[in-house]
C-alpha cells in the first residue's frame, strides 16, 4: 500500500514510517504542505496522512487544494488538535478520517486499512472472488473455506489485486 505522509515534526514522521513499514506499507514523506500537494496530485496514493499544523501552509489549504485538484485520494488527518471545530472543518473540506495525536499503532493501522477499503467500494474487509476469500483485517486467505498460509509479499500482493479487482 502507498502511503503519502504530509508531517513536520521529524520524530512524529520517523515514528509513522516505522509503524506502517513494518506492516508492509511504502510510506513517502515530506514535511511541507506545498510539496505533498505536489505529489498528491503527480503520484497516485492509497491514502494520504496529513498534519494540519505545517510549516509553509495549513493543511486544511493542502486539503481543500487536492480536492479541487479533483484527487479522489483519501485523506486521513493526523494532529494534536482535539477540537470538535477542527474535526468538523476537515471534514468540510474532504478529509475522509480524522485520528487524534497521540494515537495507538492498531488504531492508526486499523483506520488506514478501513478507509482504503471503502475508497475501493469494499465495506466488508472480507473481499470474495470465486472460491478465493481474502480477509483484510485478520490477513488471512482462504480457498474454498481451506485455510491457504502465505509469505507477507505473497499476501500483499494478493491484498493489493483484491483491492483493485475489476480495475487490473
Amino acid at each position: 500500500m502507498r502511503v503519502l505522509l504530509i508531517e513536520d515534526e521529524p520524530t512524529t514522521a520517523k515514528a509513522i514510517e516505522l509503524m506502517l513499514g513494518t506492516e508492509g506499507f511504502n510510506v513517502y514523506t515530506t514535511d511541507l504542505g506545498e510539496e505533498g500537494l505536489d505529489l498528491g496530485k503527480l503520484y497516485d496514493y492509497d491514502i494520504i496522512l496529513l498534519d494540519l499544523n505545517l510549516p509553509d501552509m495549513h493543511g486544511y489549504d493542502v486539503l481543500k487544494k487536492l480536492r479541487v485538484a479533483r484527487v479522489a485520494t483519501p485523506v486521513l488527518i493526523l494532529s494534536g488538535i482535539n477540537e470538535m471545530d477542527s474535526k468538523v472543518r476537515s471534514f468540510g473540506f474532504g478529509a475522509d478520517d480524522y485520528v487524534t495525536k497521540p494515537f495507538h499503532r492498531e488504531e492508526l493501522i486499523a483506520r488506514i486499512h478501513a478507509v482504503v477499503r471503502r475508497s475501493k467500494g469494499h465495506s466488508q474487509s472480507v473481499i470474495r472472488t470465486g472460491k478465493l476469500a481474502v480477509n483484510l483485517d485478520a490477513k488471512t486467505v482462504e480457498v474454498d473455506g481451506s485455510r491457504v498460509h502465505l509469505t507477507g509479499k505473497e499476501y500483499a500482493m494478493l491484498e493489493l489485486l483484491s483491492l483493485r479487482k475489476g480495475t487490473t
